[in-house]
């Protein structure tokens, strides 16, 4: 597991759209965790993956990153996502 993992994988999904439709479309937490790690090949923690994704989104709430720290990687990964599509979102209008 390292953070470097969850840097590259961040930076993938940032920049893959239709990687990001194929992770959305796993539905599962579980699913989606196999998928990043068994197929993809990123091994990090939840918690690298937070921290990541809390220092490329310093406007992300306590409240928000209160909600994701339990569970497990894939279902922190499903809120990202969520957050990563209204993010884009707004930063298209």
């Amino acid at each position: 597991m390292s953070r470097e993992a969850a840097v590259a994988f961040y930076e993938r999904l940032e920049g893959d759209r239709d990687l990001m439709e194929r992770i959305k479309a796993l539905q599962t937490p579980e699913n989606i965790e196999r998928f990043v790690k068994g197929e993809l090949g990123y091994d990090f923690t939840r918690g690298e993956i937070q921290q990541v994704v809390f220092e490329r989104n310093p406007e992300m709430t306590d409240e928000e990153l209160e909600a994701v720290t339990g569970g497990c990687v894939g279902a922190f990964l499903m809120m990202c996502l969520v957050y990563a599509a209204g993010y884009a979102a707004i930063a298209a209008a």
